[in-house]
């Protein structure tokens, strides 16, 4: 695999900033943008395995960085408008490498919530694809904001995760259109405690649809 191309950005206070930014020798299919979670990296499985598929299928890849992560703080309220600062950034910079006919946008948790906040701000995401794995349902920081988007919408959910939220999900629904995937007992990392032929089952299901998700745009 080659090495990524650093973008030249930085925190939202200024310092430095690593994303790793894996372009394609010829022309891509697309551009994925992966958004981590607040302690779910770009690694976890949820999201190397799409990443992976995707970049084999031609794709070039953004693994997204966030600046209260590289000083090992921990996510407060304050930290968010940083956060969405520099999510929308790397985005810019990294659409403005090469055109781009397809852009994916594949965020867990935290990185649900951004793709929702740059899919309802940034205009030249109007043609994106937005997947939202085990986003925080029923809280300001998603339900109304992700109800105001207009991209392709997948989403993927336990009924074990803590954000699980029949009602909120129902509301969801009958405010867009979108592709829905809810796992029976599955936790926040959509996996069973214990149980490792359950968790990788739901693994290849979720990875399965989230790449055939991006694939139709």
């Amino acid at each position: 695999m080659p090495d990524p191309v650093r973008l030249p950005l930085n925190t939202s206070d200024g310092r430095p900033l690593m994303h790793k930014y894996y372009p394609q020798d010829g022309k891509p299919a697309g551009l994925l943008v992966v958004f981590p979670g607040a302690h779910y990296g770009p690694e976890g499985p949820l999201l190397y395995y799409p990443r992976e598929l995707l970049r084999h299928a031609g794709w070039d890849t953004l693994d997204v960085s966030y600046g209260f992560q590289t000083r090992m703080a921990e996510i407060k309220a304050e930290t968010l408008e940083g956060v969405l600062t520099e999510s929308s950034e790397a985005i810019k910079l990294a659409m403005a490498q090469r055109g781009y006919d397809r852009v994916g946008l594949l965020g867990k948790s935290l990185g649900a919530g951004v793709i929702a906040h740059l899919c309802r701000g940034e205009p030249r995401l109007a043609c994106a694809r937005a997947a939202y794995l085990t986003p925080p349902l029923g809280t300001p920081f998603f339900d109304p904001i992700v109800s105001e988007t207009q991209q392709p919408t997948f989403l993927a959910i336990g009924t074990a995760d803590r954000f699980y939220n029949v009602d909120a999900l129902d509301a969801l629904k009958s405010a867009k259109t979108f592709q829905t995937t809810t796992i029976e007992g599955a936790d926040h990392h959509m996996s069973f405690p214990g149980d490792l032929e359950s968790s990788l089952r739901v693994l290849q299901k979720v990875v399965h649809e989230v790449v055939g998700f991006f694939a139709e745009g």
